[in-house]
């Protein structure tokens, strides 16, 4: 239900009740994920209740309080890209839909034993993932800031900045906060006008700003990069252009895969600075640029440039543009690429032990045989995982598989009896630090060190193919002693000698 209302059913039949039965199906889901984690720590019946009640708890204080609304937008950013939690009380009515998830525990809790341990090992395996993934899922953003224009007021004796979004048009003063919602008439829609690509100081017509949003079509939108969030500025009629802002084209990948489009970008004109508008005021004058998604650009009449969020809370309204650093967000793709980096290297490192006992004891391709088979079916599960998401960059998803493809991985070949367990844990923490090696990387493309992906994830494959030689010892060592079975020897062979 959460994978199909926020994927299906919300962009068919936007209203209350589609914005209410995320908030359903998320608290029936939530505690059994939550009391799989606690019943690790403590008993069955007290791991189920303490998940229904934190849940019900933390959902009351995202709902009733700003700061718990933002605290849980910070935390929500981190694994899921950026994300707007608003403290709306109306949601609790969705409450009561913790009864059913308690209801679904004492049914369990009632039931007959599995009969089989690994039965419900393979049920945890398959369950647990794809309900993380189902609660991680989001709907993409849909609000973003079509145009920018001015609008004389009267009775304050100046301008106001006007902005539309695809919903409403909203008015400030100060063109950075105090929004307020134009009211809505019954007339008909205006005309759709020509956009405003280029603007010039109201007192210097030589002195003009144009935006690099201007040409939205494929062959711009590909090679465009950071450039088509930004601004170039003229001081002589148009003769000579300059860059005055933009989106660095190094951090461009960075900033769009933090906007949820699903799989694609199919609307350039979503994110890209598409208005400007240029005030005068005193001591200057100020420029005002429409970024879509990524809100609004500002020129302050000291010439300094910044992003501004446009946030309405009367109305809902959260455009906020992403950072250009942030350590660790948005990086599911990759996560996802170093699962099965990782669990490759267990398959070479198990291959080569399983080498040297069969050279022993004459067998060991069981040993590998394990997570050669995984990781056949690792390559479909990860490209499941952008179909389940919003976004196959969001860092939770992509988590989530990383660590079910090596946990899985580890825990198959243990079990395999052909190389001691100790020795199955060294080869696969030797994999793990594989899979780490091409992180470390790109985590620090995401704070900005290097600045350019390509970089980044060339660093890191060196770095996972320098670490296959400590793979490769590890299995070396680890097939140097294989479990030894026991030679079944017949008790009557050989036979007793006859008597002559």
């Amino acid at each position: 239900m959460l994978l199909l209302n926020d994927h299906v059913f919300k962009q068919a039949w936007p209203g209350l009740v589609t914005g209410k039965l995320s908030d359903v199906a998320g608290l029936v889901v939530a505690p059994p994920v939550l009391g799989l984690l606690l019943s690790l720590f403590l008993a069955d019946r007290i791991a189920a209740g303490t998940s229904v009640l934190l849940t019900g708890a933390g959902f009351a204080v995202v709902k009733l309080t700003p700061a718990g609304a933002d605290v849980a937008s910070a935390a929500w950013s981190v694994v899921n890209g950026p994300s707007g939690v608003l403290a709306d009380p109306a949601d609790l009515v969705a409450l009561p839909a913790l009864g059913l998830a308690w209801w679904a525990w004492r049914r369990v809790a009632a039931a007959p034993p599995l009969p089989d341990g690994l039965v419900s090992r393979v049920r945890v395996l398959v369950a647990v993932p794809f309900a993380v993934l189902a609660i991680a899922a989001t709907s993409a953003p849909g609000d973003t800031v079509e145009s920018v224009n001015s609008v004389t007021v009267a009775d304050e004796g100046g301008t106001r900045v006007l902005i539309m979004t695809d919903r409403r048009s909203y008015t400030s003063p100060s063109g950075v906060g105090d929004w307020t919602p134009v009211p809505e008439t019954p007339e008909s829609p205006p005309a759709s006008r020509q956009r405003k690509t280029e603007a010039c100081v109201p007192d210097d017509p030589a002195h003009c700003y144009r935006v690099h949003g201007d040409d939205l079509s494929d062959h711009a939108m590909s090679a465009g990069e950071g450039r088509l969030l930004g601004v170039d500025e003229t001081t002589d009629g148009g003769q000579t252009w300059r860059t005055a802002w933009e989106v660095p084209a190094g951090r461009w990948p960075f900033v769009l895969r933090q906007h949820r489009f699903p799989r694609g970008f199919e609307r350039p004109d979503e994110l890209a600075s598409v208005e400007v508008l240029v005030r005068a005021v005193p001591g200057g004058h100020e420029v005002f640029v429409a970024n879509g998604a990524e809100g609004l650009a500002v020129r302050g009449v000291d010439g300094t440039w910044r992003r501004v969020p446009v946030v309405v809370a009367e109305t809902g309204l959260e455009i906020r543009p992403v950072p250009l650093t942030a350590f660790g967000r948005g990086l599911g793709e990759e996560i996802t690429v170093a699962g099965l980096i990782a669990q490759l290297a267990l398959l070479i490192g198990m291959s080569v032990a399983a080498g040297r006992a069969r050279a022993r004891t004459g067998r060991g391709l069981a040993a590998a045989l394990p997570a050669g088979l995984l990781i056949v079916c690792a390559v479909p599960l990860a490209g499941l995982v952008p179909l389940l998401s919003s976004s196959n960059a969001t860092t939770g998803p992509g988590l989530v598989v990383a660590l079910f493809l090596v946990g899985a991985g580890i825990g198959l070949t243990m079990t395999a009896g052909v190389l001691r367990r100790s020795r199955v844990l060294v080869v696969g923490a030797a994999a793990v630090l594989t899979g780490l090696a091409f992180l470390s990387p790109v985590f620090g493309w995401t704070a900005g060190r290097p600045a350019e992906r390509d970089i980044a994830i060339g660093l890191g494959l060196v770095a996972a193919a320098a670490s296959l030689v400590l793979v490769v010892a590890a299995g070396w060592w680890a097939g140097r002693d294989p479990v030894q079975r026991p030679v079944l020897k017949d008790p009557g062979w050989p036979p007793p000698p006859s008597p002559r």
